[in-house]
């Protein structure tokens, strides 16, 4: 779209996909609203995270602050690349970790973060698909991003394309407030990938929790009775 800064992407020696992405950054928005040109998910309470998949393996979890997370969730190397129906792929989402329950943990993905390999599961929820079988997909809308990788990424245990919905962003809030989450975002189906601030196209929605929530738990938050749209 015009104006949209488009980033440069030098491949590595060994295969096609670009050796780093600089991500981009949602915008603070006020609250919760209905738009038809939106498609709403949670804002999951984990790290952000790039997945390169190459080779049938995980070849790089870039995070904020982290060369390469690789070493602290290696176990999702024995699923995520498993269960992508292709191969020289780049994932955007959240990483999480569950406790023995599946409940969501902040304190066991933060151990994880340490260095604390055993400290419960991983998981990986997708929200967007930036390269798609060696070739860019950064130039196309969301919409179509987001086609793609719901097609290539079937449902698992721990890695699973975000639950969400199309234009009902109250709706989808009333939902998850009772499960405790603070956020919701907000992405512009029309909206090309670029780099940095990501102004109108990708928008953080506060939300306010209700008190005494229940705990998120993935699997749960994944049969929402909510259609996508």
């Amino acid at each position: 779209m015009p104006g949209d800064r488009l980033e440069l992407h030098v491949p590595t020696a060994a295969g096609r996909l670009p050796i780093r992405i600089a991500p981009m950054q949602a915008t603070a928005g006020i609250g919760p609203f209905d738009d038809a040109g939106f498609l709403f998910e949670p804002w999951w309470p984990g790290v952000r995270a790039l997945a390169w998949v190459e080779g049938a393996r995980i070849t790089r979890l870039q995070v904020d602050g982290l060369a390469d997370a690789m070493a602290a969730f290696s176990e999702l190397d024995d699923e995520l690349p498993r269960q992508l129906l292709e191969d020289e792929v780049i994932l955007d989402g959240s990483l999480l970790v569950l406790d023995e329950g599946g409940w969501l943990d902040g304190d066991l993905l933060r151990r994880r973060l340490a260095g604390e390999r055993g400290a419960g599961r991983p998981a990986f929820v997708a929200s967007d698909l930036l390269w798609s079988a060696g070739a860019s997909l950064q130039r196309r809308p969301f919409a179509a991003r987001r086609e793609r990788l719901e097609a290539i990424l079937p449902g698992g245990d721990r890695c699973v394309v975000g639950h969400a919905l199309r234009g009902e962003g109250t709706l989808l809030s009333e939902a998850l407030r009772r499960f405790g989450f603070t956020g919701l975002s907000a992405r512009r189906l029309d909206a090309r990938f670029r780099s940095g601030a990501a102004g109108d196209a990708w928008l953080r929605l506060p939300m306010v929790p209700i008190v005494p929530s229940e705990r998120p738990r993935l699997a749960l938050i994944q049969r929402l009775p909510l259609g996508a749209g």
